[in-house]
């Protein structure tokens, strides 16, 4: 499989901007996590004051650089799929990886768009307490959830570029194509009446 200079560029900024924007997420989750309580799932009303303010700051770093590296994530997956001529008949993989990536677009945008509205909220000073809660249980209900599921299904674009299923070569795809031929193809046979037929006309 040969790629051009163009394409191994974006594919090593994808990969590295990648590392770092799931690890972004993960660490979002855990920063967000100290604001919940887990069994009745809704804000907790005991934290120190600056020790919250330390959870949003947190919160507030972790969104910007989710925002930043998403979107080296998005050019550079755009410049691959554009430059790395991979045939997607061979590699169905790609095509699915490719599927689940794009779907989430307008969902990472809309919530990159609350996340800027919270991170611009909290350099304001003093930031608004409750607005900042509300915007951050906004981006973590949003869509009933959907973000997450996003999130299962980039870990899941990993899985399907490490073992690569449903890959076929070339040779599988022409064998496939023969069979099917074969088996769904119609050989007209010319029979001596018709034969007959066209002479007399």
């Amino acid at each position: 499989m040969y790629f051009s200079k163009t394409a191994k560029t974006s594919l090593f900024i994808l990969v590295v901007s990648a590392i770092v924007w799931l690890g972004a997420i993960n660490v979002r989750f855990f920063i967000g996590n100290q604001l919940l309580n887990y069994d009745e799932f809704n804000f907790r009303t005991s934290i120190p004051p600056d020790e919250e303010n330390q959870i949003f700051k947190m919160i507030s770093d972790s969104s910007l650089m989710i925002m930043i590296f998403y979107v080296i994530v998005l050019v550079s997956a755009i410049v691959f799929m554009k430059t790395c001529k991979i045939n997607l008949r061979e590699n169905p993989w790609l095509l699915m990886s490719a599927v689940l990536f794009f779907a989430f677009v307008p969902v990472e945008i809309y919530t990159s768009y609350i996340d800027l509205k919270f991170v611009l909220l909290f350099d304001k000073r003093p930031a608004n307490h409750d607005k900042l809660l509300e915007l951050f249980g906004e981006r973590i209900g949003f869509l009933r959830g959907v973000p997450w599921i996003a999130v299962m299904s980039y870990y899941t674009i990993i899985w399907l570029a490490v073992y690569k299923p449903l890959k076929k070569t070339s040779d599988q795809l022409d064998e496939e194509k023969k069979k099917v031929q074969d088996t769904h193809g119609y050989k007209y046979i010319l029979h001596e009446d018709d034969d007959m037929i066209i002479r007399e006309s």
